[in-house]
């Protein structure tokens, strides 16, 4: 069994060796490593870019660059401080560079530093400095193939490229930040504080909450500059997307309370939208959900209608009679299926003929569409209804004034 975390503790008149107080250290180094490494993860933590030094010769160069100072957690949970502007020039002799592009990694390093005050330095005693000097250690390591410097388990800050130069190999403009690792938390829940005594969440998704520049709700996180993330995204209650904005109290009186999204701008899917379609009862995809409520356009079979010769007729205005179309597509319909008719050719009678007609009026051709029951989705077959006339005796025959007539028509299903 490993041993338990023990920590110093203390009494009045104990004997104190200086191994005593490297433990105390020890155990409050330990704990804060492992909680930057477990907690925190490793990364940047502000600053340490990499920017081009004044003394730069614009635009050929040759160019020179620093890392800005900054602070950082390497990948064991030491912090690493720089202070000052560090030059990058002091890591162009590490051992093994060539004409390539390298990442840029900053380690840790500590060394023994400071002497004991005059009269207590033992001559016959060694590791007598009195402080542990912190400080870090820039490497280059190649972005392609193997390294001859080993893994300092630090924090990469960027990219650079090398190139020969007046004294040698020097960095080419520009340096690349790709690759920077900030540190991050590994927390299964963060709750922001509601500053406002717990007051109820204001949050209302007919409304405009957010005012303009955005401020973040009481108990709400504010991130910046964005998100990326690795998982699963659920929102138990809304989403904003973008400027927020209230909705038309028309549309958002029937919204219910959770489970809504609002998006200012765009929405670019790159695959189907699933929603839920009363129409059809089930999730149906974009393409569906827009069928299921538009209404559905049949254009039946050209009815034609013969005029054939009659002896059996007096003279008399138009005659009327009806007519069965052939079995077409038909759909389920919420009401009557509207039906819109059209004569769409005549074959009239010789002309020399249609002078007999002349003494009985204006000659007159109609269909209609008698009133039947349609709404079911049996509705297959349409009955036209046509007038044509007058009648009138030609030589032996009472004949129509047209020979042959054609009636098209389209069926409209609501959905």
């Amino acid at each position: 069994m490993a041993n338990p975390v023990q920590r110093l503790r203390y009494f009045d008149g104990e004997y104190l060796r200086s191994y005593d107080f490297t433990d105390e250290q020890s155990y409050h180094i330990a704990m804060r490593r492992l909680m930057n490494r477990r907690l925190h993860l490793h990364g940047i933590v502000y600053g340490l870019e990499m920017v081009m030094d004044q003394d730069s010769v614009l635009p050929g160069g040759p160019f020179f660059f620093s890392i800005a100072p900054g602070m950082a957690i390497d990948q064991t949970g030491r912090e690493i401080l720089v202070t000052a502007p560090y030059s990058l020039t002091n890591v162009l002799n590490q051992p093994g560079l060539t004409v390539s592009s390298y990442e840029v990694w900053l380690c840790y390093q500590e060394s023994e530093t400071g002497l004991p005050a005059a009269g207590y330095l033992d001559c016959n005693v060694q590791n007598q400095s009195t402080r542990w000097q912190e400080a870090f250690q820039v490497i280059l390591k190649p972005l392609v193939g193997p390294s001859v410097v080993a893994d300092c388990g630090g924090v990469r800050l960027g990219v650079v490229k090398l190139q020969p130069g007046v004294l040698g190999l020097e960095i080419s403009n520009p340096v690349f930040r790709n690759g920077r690792t900030y540190v991050g938390i590994r927390a299964q829940r963060i709750i922001a504080p509601d500053e406002v005594d717990q007051k109820p969440d204001p949050f209302d998704i007919t409304a405009q909450n957010t005012p303009v520049p955005d401020q973040p709700l009481p108990g709400y996180l504010d991130v910046q500059p964005g998100v990326f993330n690795h998982g699963n995204v659920i929102a138990k209650k809304n989403l904003v997307v973008g400027d927020d904005f209230a909705l038309d109290p028309t549309v958002s009186s029937s919204l219910p309370a959770t489970g809504n999204l609002k998006v200012t701008g765009d929405l670019i899917l790159n695959g189907d939208f699933f929603g839920y379609s009363s129409a059809v009862g089930a999730l149906v995809t974009l393409k569906q959900y827009i069928q299921s409520y538009t209404p559905k356009f049949v254009v039946g079979p050209p009815i034609s209608i013969p005029f054939p010769a009659v002896s059996t007729l007096s003279p008399q205005p138009p005659a009327s009679d009806t007519i069965t179309s052939s079995p077409f597509a038909a759909f389920p319909s919420s009401s009557a299926p509207q039906v819109l008719l059209a004569i769409t050719e005549m074959d009239w009678q010789d002309p020399a003929s249609l002078a007999s007609w002349s003494g009985f009026g204006p000659i007159l051709v109609s269909v209609a569409n008698p009133a039947v029951n349609q709404a079911g989705a049996g509705f297959n077959t349409l009955t036209v209804q046509w007038t044509a006339g007058p009648v009138v005796s030609v030589g032996a025959n009472w004949l129509y004034p047209i020979t042959n007539m054609t009636v098209n028509f389209v069926v409209i299903y609501l959905p």
